[in-house]
């Protein structure tokens, strides 16, 4: 019996659970007013959830070895159900802080065991395509969920957004239950065998380029909606429409990135993005109350942050002789340290500073992973750290 309906049934569990993270960004500044927090604190939610989904997911993954993956997903979609009702019904801080410590858990837990499976429903030349497949719901919930969660929240407060998210993540369990198998979970590579794996100089370099990449990234992006508030000077009207053309354009620039890596070359390529993505964001901040121009400056950034992102994965992944799930799980715990580590740093800054220093910090850290791309270049040519 042909499995590709599964494969699109998990795409769309994908968009609701990735929603659950990315939805956040959009609401943040309503999170703050109702929460009575500041929206450094707000920011900290998503600090939380990457931190906790780089050291958790892994964790949580070795002590349930013994659960089939149908199980595994059965208990991922329940952790962000209960983390999106906590959220909901939060009184105070604490428990928003703990129900993000909840979602984290069961979208990591999900995320590693989704790909898998979807592996494991087709042959294996057709493996590519149904990671591809899957990989739609998440970039589908970066660009309809900020959008979507505006206007749920215009329309009914942003606590609603994550009550819908509970509904339909409980509605996934039962079709998880009734159609997708029982795949026994492989065993678990073993922590010295993952560090065992960076073991040249370009390896860390390219690690570098990565790292520096999702701070940039994460410092501007986390207060985004304030940013477009307060220094963008962008009406609530337009927020929405924005955020969706954001959203877009992340999706083409993931697209882009591919095809102009295999014409020009991928470190070349990733040099020419991360300039290009310094550019926009000081470009950004110098736009106020001009719609015409905001919106294009903001689309071009996304273009230029996001069409490294498949680049950089597989970059990582060609230069080590590991297996490349090992390489790819290290790289997956980077980029998600990165992501806490870029919001916590966005929040220090406008607790400290003026809310456009954002842009400032942001162009920083990117313009040095691009500085370390050009060592990289330089390392390949003379063959460093073979």
């Amino acid at each position: 019996m042909n499995n590709q309906w599964k494969i699109y049934l998990l795409t769309i569990v994908c968009f609701f659970t990735g929603t659950s993270e990315f939805v956040i960004v959009g609401v943040l500044d309503e999170i703050s007013k109702s929460a009575n927090i500041t929206i450094s604190q707000a920011g900290q939610l998503i600090a939380v959830f990457a931190i906790t989904s780089a050291i958790g997911t892994p964790i949580s993954i070795f002590y349930l070895r013994a659960l089939n993956q149908q199980k595994i997903i059965m208990l991922a979609l329940l952790l962000i159900i209960i983390g999106s009702v906590l959220l909901s019904i939060a009184p105070n801080y604490s428990l928003m802080i703990l129900s993000r410590i909840i979602m984290a858990l069961g979208v990591g837990l999900f995320n590693v065991q989704c790909f898998l499976v979807a592996t494991k429903l087709v042959s294996p030349e057709k493996r590519a395509s149904a990671i591809g497949t899957v990989t739609i719901g998440f970039n589908a919930a970066l660009i309809l969920g900020l959008p979507m969660g505006r206007i749920i929240t215009a329309m009914f407060g942003w606590k609603a957004i994550f009550w819908i998210l509970a509904l339909f993540c409980f509605a996934s369990m039962a079709l998880v239950y009734k159609f997708i198998p029982a795949f026994e979970v492989e065993k678990p590579t073993p922590f010295k065998k993952q560090l065992s794996a960076i073991k040249n100089t370009k390896i860390v370099l390219s690690m570098g380029i990565s790292l520096f990449w999702i701070l940039g990234y994460a410092t501007y992006y986390t207060f985004i909606t304030p940013y477009l508030r307060q220094v963008s000077l962008l009406s609530e009207q337009l927020l929405s429409p924005t955020l969706l053309a954001f959203g877009i354009a992340t999706l083409i620039g993931n697209r882009l990135g591919g095809y102009l890596g295999d014409k020009f070359g991928i470190p070349q390529v990733i040099l020419i993005c991360m300039l290009l993505n310094t550019a926009s964001i000081l470009t950004l901040s110098m736009l106020k109350g001009t719609p015409l121009l905001i919106i294009p400056a903001l689309m071009t950034w996304a273009l230029a942050a996001w069409a490294p992102g498949p680049l950089l994965r597989y970059n990582v992944i060609s230069l080590s002789s590991e297996e490349p799930g090992v390489i790819l799980s290290l790289y997956n715990s980077l980029i998600q340290v990165g992501v806490a580590a870029g919001a916590g740093l966005g929040g220090i800054v406008i607790n400290h500073l003026p809310i456009i220093s954002l842009s400032y910090t942001a162009a920083m850290l990117v313009f040095i992973s691009s500085v370390i791309t050009f060592f990289f270049i330089k390392s390949k040519k003379y063959g460093i750290g073979q």
